[in-house]
């Protein structure tokens, strides 16, 4: 029998690589529109972990969501968790401003995976995507750090990849550490 769980997202391509990830370990994953307070914190696992409690009370529902941050190692963690708003304000030329003669190019990814039960505490499964920066933009795929960030194992931006490849991407350990927290792996 089949676990069902609710992402919480309005992004297709995101059900999408979660469907992807957990179908082998007879896991359903099903897309839930709705609107989660994103807390103003540092810490993406704390943003993850807040707006999953949300809506796992609010729909009564088991869900994950994911959130990320984007960690430039010249600018000390600078954009983290706000990269979401760094996207709508910025053009990639204004953020590659800010680390351009920066020696170090250096940047990653968190992904917290945040899951929770109805009147459960919240957990986080955490991974980092380690890659390099650019200092001109590539690709017309997905938003504008995905133009300026080169993953480790791949030869060109996030928004270069394929969707195949982006899948493969981001259907990373996050969801392996889920499934063995469910008894599914």
């Amino acid at each position: 029998m089949k676990k069902i769980i609710y992402l919480v997202s309005k992004n297709p391509k995101k059900v999408k690589i979660a469907q992807s990830a957990l179908e082998k370990f007879a896991v359903q994953v099903e897309q839930l529109e709705i609107e989660t307070p994103e807390i103003q914190s540092s810490n993406t696992e704390e943003v993850a972990r807040y707006s999953v409690k949300f809506a796992a009370e609010e729909t009564g529902k088991t869900v994950i969501k994911g959130d990320f941050g984007m960690h430039i190692e010249a600018l000390g963690g600078f954009p983290g968790p706000f990269v979401k708003y760094i996207n709508k304000w910025l053009a990639a030329e204004q953020l590659i401003r800010l680390y351009k003669n920066e020696a170090n190019k250096k940047a990653y990814f968190i992904d917290a995976l945040g899951y929770c039960e109805p009147g459960k505490e919240a957990i986080c499964f955490i991974t980092n995507t380690y890659g390099r920066l650019l200092i001109k933009p590539q690709g017309d795929n997905g938003n504008m750090v995905d133009s300026i960030f080169i993953p480790d194992g791949f030869d060109k931006t996030i928004a270069e990849l394929s969707e195949e490849e982006s899948v493969r991407l981001w259907s990373n350990d996050r969801y392996l550490k889920l499934a063995k927290y469910l008894g599914c792996a």
